[in-house]
């Protein structure tokens, strides 16, 4: 993650295609644990007809697995139509997120 002053919210530390990933992954989550692919979250990225928002399925493809190896998702295989599909859960609410990225930043200030 880079943080940048100059932004505000999930934008300080995200671009906003992967801002916009991150808070869908939330709002869907907000009442029950439910899963979203790279293919879902992609066309809903699209739907939205924002430029900044125009990424490839890759990109999104890659920015869920970085966030799984941050400890941010979880992935599940699951069997659907054409093989195994990953399905991507958010494995911290977003204050917890918050309180994750305020850590990252104090560990790094104290090598100083």
């Amino acid at each position: 993650m880079i943080f940048d002053t100059e932004k505000d919210g999930l934008h300080t530390i995200f671009r906003p295609y992967k801002a916009a990933l991150m808070e869908h992954i939330w709002e869907v989550n907000s009442e029950t644990r439910t899963g979203t692919t790279s293919g879902q979250a992609h066309e809903r990225l699209q739907k939205t007809g924002d430029e900044d928002l125009m990424m490839s399925r890759a990109s999104v493809n890659f920015f869920f697995d970085d966030m799984v190896e941050e400890g941010v998702l979880e992935r599940e295989e699951e069997s659907g139509k054409g093989g195994y599909h990953g399905v991507y859960y958010p494995k911290m609410t977003r204050e917890e997120f918050g309180q994750y990225v305020v850590s990252a930043i104090m560990e790094k200030l104290k090598t100083l």
